[in-house]
């Protein structure tokens, strides 16, 4: 059996937790793994609460959504928004897909 070590700047933390929207009935949480190459800082996880009856029904909306409402810094590519130029390709669920065509239902 081999044993390997990861280095130590490659190592996943627990990420800032952000409050859950004021008065949101009907809340989905979001976990988004994030690393910045230029801080030298570990990447990590943050969790983010989505207010579904604010949002629209896909991840792409949940980002979009997180970006003007709760954390101005997330950043992520996004293009038409229609399945097909590919630019919101990302791993949800551990699972490459487009962010704009996988609905949040569908997401565990």
């Amino acid at each position: 059996m081999v044993e390997f070590t990861l280095p130590k700047n490659s190592k996943i933390t627990q990420g800032k937790t952000w409050p859950k929207p004021a008065k949101a009935t009907d809340v989905t949480e979001l976990r988004i793994y994030r690393w910045n190459p230029d801080d030298g800082e570990n990447p990590h996880i943050d969790t983010y609460y989505v207010d579904r009856d604010d949002c629209g029904p896909m991840v792409l909306d949940a980002l979009i959504w997180i970006k003007n409402n709760v954390d101005p810094t997330l950043t992520f590519r996004r293009s038409c928004r229609e399945g097909v130029c590919g630019s919101c390709a990302m791993n949800i669920d551990g699972t490459n897909t487009l962010a704009c065509t996988k609905a949040m239902d569908d997401a565990s």
